[in-house]
Protein backbone atom coordinates (compact mmCIF):
# COMPACT_ATOMS: atom_id res chain seq x y z
CA UNK A 1 0.00 0.00 0.00
CA UNK A 2 1.20 3.17 -0.66
CA UNK A 3 2.39 5.88 1.98
CA UNK A 4 -0.79 8.48 0.68
CA UNK A 5 -2.89 5.47 0.73
CA UNK A 6 -1.70 4.66 4.48
CA UNK A 7 -2.69 7.60 5.68
CA UNK A 8 -6.03 7.89 4.17
CA UNK A 9 -6.81 5.07 5.57
CA UNK A 10 -5.34 5.98 9.07
CA UNK A 11 -7.69 9.11 8.68
CA UNK A 12 -10.82 7.03 7.82
CA UNK A 13 -10.25 5.25 10.89
CA UNK A 14 -9.85 8.16 13.28
CA UNK A 15 -12.78 10.05 11.84
CA UNK A 16 -15.02 7.15 12.43
CA UNK A 17 -13.42 6.91 15.82
CA UNK A 18 -14.30 10.58 16.70
CA UNK A 19 -17.90 9.94 15.78
CA UNK A 20 -18.56 7.28 17.75
CA UNK A 21 -16.99 8.89 20.61
CA UNK A 22 -19.64 11.35 20.14
CA UNK A 23 -22.61 9.32 19.46
CA UNK A 24 -21.62 7.42 22.79
CA UNK A 25 -21.64 3.85 22.37
CA UNK A 26 -23.50 1.69 23.87
CA UNK A 27 -23.14 0.83 28.00
CA UNK A 28 -21.37 -2.30 28.98
CA UNK A 29 -23.93 -5.10 30.47
CA UNK A 30 -24.09 -4.12 34.17
CA UNK A 31 -23.88 -8.01 36.39
CA UNK A 32 -26.92 -8.07 39.02
CA UNK A 33 -25.60 -6.97 42.11
CA UNK A 34 -25.65 -9.82 45.14
CA UNK A 35 -28.00 -8.05 46.78
CA UNK A 36 -30.69 -8.25 43.88
CA UNK A 37 -31.40 -11.92 44.05
CA UNK A 38 -31.53 -11.80 48.16
CA UNK A 39 -34.38 -8.74 47.86
CA UNK A 40 -36.38 -10.72 45.73
CA UNK A 41 -36.88 -13.84 48.00
CA UNK A 42 -38.78 -11.51 50.19
CA UNK A 43 -41.48 -10.19 48.38
CA UNK A 44 -44.02 -8.12 49.69
CA UNK A 45 -46.74 -8.11 47.09
CA UNK A 46 -49.33 -10.82 47.31
CA UNK A 47 -49.27 -13.45 45.75
CA UNK A 48 -52.16 -15.91 45.36
CA UNK A 49 -51.75 -19.66 46.57
CA UNK A 50 -55.14 -20.64 46.34
CA UNK A 51 -58.65 -18.79 45.39
CA UNK A 52 -61.54 -21.47 46.26
CA UNK A 53 -65.49 -20.67 46.37
CA UNK A 54 -65.06 -19.43 50.05
CA UNK A 55 -62.20 -17.81 50.21
CA UNK A 56 -58.62 -16.94 48.54
CA UNK A 57 -55.42 -17.39 50.21
CA UNK A 58 -52.08 -15.15 49.21
CA UNK A 59 -48.42 -15.26 50.87
CA UNK A 60 -46.25 -12.15 51.38
CA UNK A 61 -43.31 -11.10 53.66
CA UNK A 62 -43.05 -8.14 55.66
CA UNK A 63 -39.91 -7.02 57.54
CA UNK A 64 -39.93 -6.28 61.17
CA UNK A 65 -38.10 -3.34 61.31
CA UNK A 66 -36.77 -3.63 65.23
CA UNK A 67 -34.85 -7.37 64.04
CA UNK A 68 -34.42 -6.38 60.35
CA UNK A 69 -36.04 -10.11 59.39
CA UNK A 70 -38.21 -10.94 56.76
CA UNK A 71 -41.47 -12.56 58.21
CA UNK A 72 -43.44 -15.11 55.62
CA UNK A 73 -47.44 -14.02 56.14
CA UNK A 74 -50.40 -15.86 54.78
CA UNK A 75 -53.52 -14.12 54.40
CA UNK A 76 -57.42 -16.17 54.03
CA UNK A 77 -59.74 -13.17 52.86
CA UNK A 78 -63.21 -14.16 52.43
CA UNK A 79 -64.94 -14.59 49.35
CA UNK A 80 -68.41 -12.77 50.69
CA UNK A 81 -66.28 -9.89 51.45
CA UNK A 82 -67.79 -7.14 48.58
CA UNK A 83 -65.93 -3.67 48.24
CA UNK A 84 -66.95 -1.23 50.90
CA UNK A 85 -67.28 -4.04 53.46
CA UNK A 86 -65.50 -4.39 56.66
CA UNK A 87 -65.17 -7.87 58.37
CA UNK A 88 -63.70 -8.80 61.83
CA UNK A 89 -60.11 -10.52 61.26
CA UNK A 90 -58.01 -13.05 63.73
CA UNK A 91 -54.02 -13.34 63.90
CA UNK A 92 -52.82 -16.71 64.83
CA UNK A 93 -49.71 -17.23 66.20
CA UNK A 94 -48.13 -20.84 66.37
CA UNK A 95 -46.37 -22.48 69.04
CA UNK A 96 -42.30 -22.67 69.48
CA UNK A 97 -42.16 -24.51 66.48
CA UNK A 98 -44.78 -24.26 63.88
CA UNK A 99 -45.72 -23.11 60.29
CA UNK A 100 -48.46 -20.32 59.12
CA UNK A 101 -50.08 -22.91 57.38
CA UNK A 102 -50.79 -24.80 60.47
CA UNK A 103 -54.60 -23.96 61.13
CA UNK A 104 -55.65 -23.69 57.75
CA UNK A 105 -58.53 -26.14 58.33
CA UNK A 106 -59.88 -23.33 60.79
CA UNK A 107 -58.90 -20.24 58.73
CA UNK A 108 -61.27 -21.72 55.89
CA UNK A 109 -64.17 -22.46 58.33
CA UNK A 110 -63.92 -18.93 59.48
CA UNK A 111 -64.26 -17.42 56.42
CA UNK A 112 -67.44 -19.13 56.17
CA UNK A 113 -68.48 -16.74 58.27
CA UNK A 114 -66.72 -13.67 56.64
CA UNK A 115 -64.10 -13.95 59.26
CA UNK A 116 -60.38 -12.72 57.96
CA UNK A 117 -57.43 -14.88 59.26
CA UNK A 118 -53.86 -14.05 59.17
CA UNK A 119 -51.30 -15.87 59.85
CA UNK A 120 -47.06 -15.68 59.45
CA UNK A 121 -44.23 -17.78 60.73
CA UNK A 122 -41.87 -16.43 63.62
CA UNK A 123 -38.36 -15.78 62.85
CA UNK A 124 -36.38 -18.40 64.43
CA UNK A 125 -40.10 -20.51 65.00
CA UNK A 126 -38.60 -23.75 63.28
CA UNK A 127 -35.27 -25.31 61.84
CA UNK A 128 -36.24 -27.10 58.78
CA UNK A 129 -38.54 -25.96 56.36
CA UNK A 130 -38.63 -22.57 57.58
CA UNK A 131 -39.90 -19.35 55.13
CA UNK A 132 -39.45 -16.72 57.82
CA UNK A 133 -35.89 -15.20 57.96
CA UNK A 134 -33.98 -16.66 61.17
CA UNK A 135 -33.77 -20.48 61.04
CA UNK A 136 -30.41 -20.62 62.51
CA UNK A 137 -32.00 -18.56 65.65
CA UNK A 138 -34.43 -21.35 66.85
CA UNK A 139 -36.27 -21.92 69.13
CA UNK A 140 -36.84 -18.02 69.27
CA UNK A 141 -37.59 -15.77 72.49
CA UNK A 142 -40.87 -15.31 72.62
CA UNK A 143 -40.18 -11.45 73.27
CA UNK A 144 -38.40 -11.10 69.70
CA UNK A 145 -41.73 -13.22 68.44
CA UNK A 146 -43.55 -10.53 70.02
CA UNK A 147 -42.35 -7.99 67.58
CA UNK A 148 -42.87 -10.38 65.03
CA UNK A 149 -46.75 -10.11 66.01
CA UNK A 150 -46.80 -6.82 66.30
CA UNK A 151 -45.20 -6.21 62.25
CA UNK A 152 -48.08 -8.40 61.35
CA UNK A 153 -50.84 -6.27 63.45
CA UNK A 154 -49.61 -3.17 61.90
CA UNK A 155 -49.80 -4.47 58.50
CA UNK A 156 -53.44 -5.92 58.75
CA UNK A 157 -54.68 -2.40 60.37
CA UNK A 158 -54.29 -1.22 56.97
CA UNK A 159 -56.07 -3.23 55.01
CA UNK A 160 -59.19 -1.25 53.93
CA UNK A 161 -61.91 -4.41 54.06
CA UNK A 162 -60.52 -5.29 57.26
CA UNK A 163 -62.96 -3.59 60.71
CA UNK A 164 -59.98 -2.63 62.90
CA UNK A 165 -61.73 -2.27 65.82
CA UNK A 166 -62.46 -6.05 65.55
CA UNK A 167 -58.93 -7.75 65.37
CA UNK A 168 -58.59 -10.89 67.57
CA UNK A 169 -55.38 -12.37 68.66
CA UNK A 170 -55.28 -16.41 68.37
CA UNK A 171 -52.50 -18.25 70.04
CA UNK A 172 -51.53 -21.30 70.81
CA UNK A 173 -48.86 -23.08 73.25
CA UNK A 174 -45.66 -20.52 72.89
CA UNK A 175 -48.26 -18.60 70.91
CA UNK A 176 -50.44 -18.01 73.59
CA UNK A 177 -48.01 -16.74 75.61
CA UNK A 178 -46.98 -14.63 72.55
CA UNK A 179 -50.09 -13.30 72.64
CA UNK A 180 -51.16 -12.48 75.89
CA UNK A 181 -48.07 -10.17 76.13
CA UNK A 182 -48.49 -8.32 72.92
CA UNK A 183 -52.18 -7.82 74.15
CA UNK A 184 -51.62 -5.86 77.34
CA UNK A 185 -50.22 -2.77 75.13
CA UNK A 186 -53.54 -3.41 72.59
CA UNK A 187 -56.70 -2.74 74.10
CA UNK A 188 -58.23 -2.05 71.45
CA UNK A 189 -57.87 -5.63 70.37
CA UNK A 190 -61.71 -6.91 71.91
CA UNK A 191 -60.83 -10.81 72.39
CA UNK A 192 -57.87 -12.79 73.02
CA UNK A 193 -58.44 -16.75 72.28
CA UNK A 194 -55.72 -19.22 73.62
CA UNK A 195 -55.22 -22.81 73.07
CA UNK A 196 -52.75 -25.32 75.15
CA UNK A 197 -50.82 -22.51 76.72
CA UNK A 198 -50.44 -20.85 80.10
CA UNK A 199 -47.49 -18.29 81.16
CA UNK A 200 -45.60 -20.39 83.81
CA UNK A 201 -41.62 -20.86 84.39
CA UNK A 202 -41.60 -23.53 81.98
CA UNK A 203 -42.92 -21.73 78.72
CA UNK A 204 -41.03 -18.30 79.84
CA UNK A 205 -37.44 -19.37 80.95
CA UNK A 206 -35.10 -18.48 78.43
CA UNK A 207 -31.10 -18.77 78.23
CA UNK A 208 -29.06 -16.08 79.48
CA UNK A 209 -27.02 -15.00 76.10
CA UNK A 210 -30.07 -15.82 73.95
CA UNK A 211 -29.61 -13.28 71.21
CA UNK A 212 -33.71 -13.06 70.54
CA UNK A 213 -34.27 -12.55 73.88
CA UNK A 214 -35.13 -8.63 74.23
CA UNK A 215 -35.54 -7.69 77.78
CA UNK A 216 -37.35 -4.36 76.30
CA UNK A 217 -40.29 -6.48 75.67
CA UNK A 218 -39.95 -8.65 78.48
CA UNK A 219 -41.97 -8.31 82.39
CA UNK A 220 -40.72 -9.06 85.99
CA UNK A 221 -43.95 -10.60 86.89
CA UNK A 222 -46.13 -11.27 83.63
CA UNK A 223 -49.13 -13.23 85.32
CA UNK A 224 -49.54 -9.76 87.24
CA UNK A 225 -48.39 -7.91 83.82
CA UNK A 226 -51.82 -9.52 81.77
CA UNK A 227 -54.28 -7.99 84.08
CA UNK A 228 -53.57 -5.02 82.08
CA UNK A 229 -55.16 -5.82 79.13
CA UNK A 230 -59.17 -5.14 79.54
CA UNK A 231 -60.67 -7.13 76.42
CA UNK A 232 -62.27 -10.57 76.70
CA UNK A 233 -60.31 -14.17 76.64
CA UNK A 234 -61.05 -17.73 76.63
CA UNK A 235 -58.28 -20.11 76.65
CA UNK A 236 -58.92 -24.17 75.68
CA UNK A 237 -56.48 -26.94 77.40
CA UNK A 238 -56.77 -30.73 77.14
CA UNK A 239 -57.31 -32.35 80.28
CA UNK A 240 -53.91 -34.38 79.35
CA UNK A 241 -51.98 -31.22 78.02
CA UNK A 242 -49.18 -30.54 80.68
CA UNK A 243 -50.15 -26.76 80.00
CA UNK A 244 -53.40 -27.31 81.75
CA UNK A 245 -53.05 -26.27 84.69
CA UNK A 246 -50.76 -23.03 84.11
CA UNK A 247 -53.50 -21.83 81.14
CA UNK A 248 -56.30 -22.27 84.04
CA UNK A 249 -53.76 -20.34 86.62
CA UNK A 250 -53.83 -17.30 83.72
CA UNK A 251 -57.75 -17.43 83.28
CA UNK A 252 -58.00 -16.93 86.63
CA UNK A 253 -55.24 -14.00 86.90
CA UNK A 254 -57.23 -12.77 83.89
CA UNK A 255 -60.91 -12.54 86.13
CA UNK A 256 -58.88 -11.23 88.82
CA UNK A 257 -59.48 -7.32 86.75
CA UNK A 258 -61.92 -4.96 86.98
CA UNK A 259 -63.09 -5.26 83.17
CA UNK A 260 -63.29 -7.93 80.66
CA UNK A 261 -64.50 -11.19 80.86
CA UNK A 262 -62.11 -14.88 80.97
CA UNK A 263 -63.23 -18.05 80.62
CA UNK A 264 -61.36 -21.62 80.60
CA UNK A 265 -62.35 -24.84 78.88
CA UNK A 266 -61.05 -27.97 79.88
CA UNK A 267 -61.19 -30.54 76.74
CA UNK A 268 -61.60 -34.04 77.49
CA UNK A 269 -59.63 -36.88 75.70
CA UNK A 270 -57.58 -33.86 74.92
CA UNK A 271 -53.79 -33.47 74.60
CA UNK A 272 -51.32 -31.08 73.62
CA UNK A 273 -51.62 -28.94 70.43
CA UNK A 274 -55.25 -28.90 68.06
CA UNK A 275 -53.58 -32.10 66.48
CA UNK A 276 -54.05 -33.65 70.06
CA UNK A 277 -57.32 -32.80 70.44
CA UNK A 278 -60.68 -35.36 70.31
CA UNK A 279 -62.83 -34.37 66.90
CA UNK A 280 -65.13 -33.06 69.65
CA UNK A 281 -62.91 -30.63 71.05
CA UNK A 282 -61.29 -29.50 67.85
CA UNK A 283 -65.46 -28.95 66.68
CA UNK A 284 -66.23 -27.32 70.09
CA UNK A 285 -63.23 -24.87 70.08
CA UNK A 286 -63.37 -23.88 66.14
CA UNK A 287 -67.59 -23.01 66.85
CA UNK A 288 -67.08 -21.52 70.27
CA UNK A 289 -63.78 -19.43 68.26
CA UNK A 290 -65.94 -18.03 65.72
CA UNK A 291 -68.65 -17.01 67.94
CA UNK A 292 -66.64 -15.33 70.17
CA UNK A 293 -65.17 -13.24 67.47
CA UNK A 294 -68.69 -12.70 65.53
CA UNK A 295 -70.65 -11.76 69.13
CA UNK A 296 -67.93 -9.13 69.53
CA UNK A 297 -68.21 -7.65 66.15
Amino acid sequence: MKKHQTAALLAALASAALLTACAGSPPAPVPPSPSAGASAKWFTEPRVLEEAEGYTSSEYYLLNEETQRHIYCLETRPAGVKEGDKVPAVVYVHGQSGYAANFSAIYTRLAEDNIAAFSFECCGGNKSGAKSEGSKLFPANYTSRMTDLETVLAKVKTLDYVDTDHIFLFGESYGGVVSSLTAIEHNEIPGVILLSTGISDAMMEHEADDPTYLADHDYDDPLEAIKGYEGDVICFNGQQDFAHDAGENQIAAYNQRETGTAVFYSLEDSDHSFSALSDEGKEFLIVTMRDFILDRS
